[in-house]
């Protein structure tokens, strides 16, 4: 007569599964690889859309993968001081709680009503890939609608399968290892591709903001007055072209002038200018090839230090 094994564990753990699967995602993408796939795709976005606020396509600019992952750093201080606090606040929130509390066990209403919670916040921020509302279209509003209700579901899940557990007989064998692990790989599929979503509309957000704000400091910004050897074709109304009259036999590089313009950038090999008139919907941005035909110069003055009238 055969007898089950005495050690065998019945209990399980709301972690059984998630050593393997984060095993088996690192061996395919290291974390330090995803994290930059992620930054980059943050800087991609906002670069992207800092300079089509502008009118220009940021994809003929060439950036490097340096500049978009530079392009991070201004952006990602705040959300991670917020998330570090929000996890804090959690821990130690928790810690504090009397005993009788951390141990006592939710009343059913209690469940029944988070499940309901967490079901609608959940499908709030799915219903944003179908529809936009205004309950769906804030500000990563959707993608953490998702982790939060996703999160919310998988924790009163737990809490149900060890309650349930609890009441099986100890013979009863544990918990299928596949179906953990399949449980987990969806829980890192959707909260990755969450993580994603938020990098998108944070950055898209923030570069916005970025080049209002730039666009609104052009009447103090520095100037830039452009020497060139050859005509660059400036001509706008807002771009003031002075013909230098130099003697040939000087050997004068430089033939022409422009004035009112403000640098922008200088992303890849190209320098991005703009109109100090510019405005959104009248302006043109102006880009110029870091090397262009013919020798060019840059001379940089501040808002109130006006150029010779004469080159």
């Amino acid at each position: 007569m055969s007898h089950p094994p005495a050690e065998q564990s019945t209990t399980g753990s709301a972690f059984d599964g998630f050593t393997q699967v984060a095993k088996s995602v690192g061996q395919v993408v290291a974390p330090t690889t995803l994290l930059t796939a992620l930054l980059f795709f943050f800087g991609w976005n906002h670069v992207y859309r800092f300079f089509y606020y502008f009118g220009v396509d940021s994809t003929t600019l060439d950036p490097s993968i340096r500049e978009y992952l530079m392009r991070t750093v201004d952006a990602l201080f705040v959300p991670l001081i917020v998330v570090g606090l929000l996890c804090m606040a959690v821990l130690w929130g928790y810690t504090a709680l009397p005993n009788s509390v951390r141990e006592r066990r939710p009343a059913w209403w209690i469940n029944a009503l988070i499940t309901v919670l967490a079901v609608a916040v959940l499908l709030n921020g799915v219903s944003r890939v179908f529809v936009v509302t205004a309950l769906n279209d804030g500000l990563c509003v959707a993608p953490v609608s998702i982790i939060i209700g996703v999160l919310a579901l998988w924790a009163l899940i737990v809490q149900r399968r060890n309650r349930l557990r609890g009441q099986l007989p100890e013979t009863t064998p544990p918990r299928s290892q596949a179906a953990a692990v399949t449980e987990w790989a969806i829980l890192f599929a959707v909260i990755g591709i969450s993580l994603f979503w938020i990098a998108a509309d944070y950055s898209i957000a923030v570069a916005q903001s970025r080049a209002s704000e730039w666009a609104a400091q052009l009447p103090t910004s520095s100037q830039v007055v452009i020497y060139s050897e050859k005509d660059l074709h400036l001509s706008r109304s807002d771009v003031q072209k002075t013909r230098c009259d130099t003697d040939p036999a000087a050997g004068s590089a430089y033939r022409f002038r422009y004035d009112g313009l403000v640098p922008l950038t200088r992303i890849g090999d190209h320098y991005v200018l703009v109109p100090r008139t510019w405005t959104p919907g009248n302006g043109a941005a102006i880009v110029l090839p870091a090397s262009p035909p013919g020798a060019i110069r840059f001379e940089f003055r501040l808002a109130g230090d006006s150029p010779s009238s004469t080159c």
